[in-house]
């Protein structure tokens, strides 16, 4: 354990409360909120910039601009490894109903649409966030007297291939929120032994485009800088759930000699 976390953030252990940042965000965006911690270690030799992020004398992992469901499944992987059992998901979504740019919605549950999980496991046509931290956010965002929306998400492939939104599965759905990674988030997550949460923005609407950035980046920077400040507070006992990176890709590789068997 922690050579996976050692060469995305640099330690082998960290503080078990982590923030996964979804999206492509700006420089600005990632270096604004992050001026909250004391001291931050960073890593952005990959897809995603990684960084462990210091206060109150604990390290926190964070990593920004995780874009696609693959790439949620394997940070989730590395956090683990370092010993991190909470996570919370922060991500733009397109809004239904008469939600508006800027508004902040705790999804209930995510829909499997974005394929991820077809050949894992074809029976698992949902998946949702863990109780405890769902209310956390909730109480949270009360307590703070900020406005924000639940309902149901559906999880798509990508922003320009998905399904038009008046079909017959929406339909019946209701969703109240589009984006790309919250369900395979939530359903990896739950699987490897993490409590996992959702807070999205909504970034546009049938009525106002995607393009329109300002509002949308103005109240997620506003959201990871308060989350940033009270990150210690989400803390919960561990699940009773093992998982290993390594032990996982020896089950896939095979052989008795593969490099991810345990010495």
């Amino acid at each position: 354990m922690g050579k996976w976390a050692k060469s995305l953030f640099g330690r082998e252990s960290f503080s078990d409360v982590g923030v996964i940042v979804a999206g492509n965000n700006p420089d600005v965006l990632e270096n604004r909120t992050l001026r909250v911690f004391d001291a931050v270690n960073s890593n952005r030799d990959c897809a995603y910039h990684a960084h462990l992020a210091k206060i109150n004398q604990e390290f926190y992992p964070v990593v920004f601009n995780v874009y696609g469901a693959p790439a949620v499944i394997d940070v989730l992987a590395q956090m683990h490894d370092g010993g991190c059992r909470n996570v919370i998901f922060v991500g733009y979504a397109y809004g239904f109903k008469d939600l508006k740019v800027g508004d902040v919605v705790v999804p209930t549950n995510s829909y499997h649409f974005d394929s991820v999980y077809r050949d894992v496991d074809s029976e698992r046509l949902f998946s949702s966030p863990n109780t405890s931290l769902k209310f956390g956010l909730w109480s949270f965002f009360n307590s703070f007297s900020i406005d924000y929306s639940v309902g149901t998400n559906v999880s798509v492939p990508a922003v320009t291939l998905q399904l038009p939104h008046d079909n017959e599965h929406y339909r019946k759905i209701k969703p109240l929120t589009i984006e790309m990674e919250l369900a395979s988030f939530f359903s990896r997550a739950k699987d490897i032994g993490i409590r996992a949460a959702g807070v999205l923005i909504v970034s546009d609407t049938r009525n106002t485009n995607i393009i329109d950035k300002e509002a949308r980046r103005e109240r997620k920077t506003a959201i990871l800088e308060l989350l940033f400040r009270n990150i210690g507070t989400f803390t919960f006992p561990p699940l009773d759930r093992k998982f290993s990176i390594d032990e996982y890709l020896a089950g896939i590789v095979g052989g008795s000699d593969n490099v991810y068997k345990q010495q």
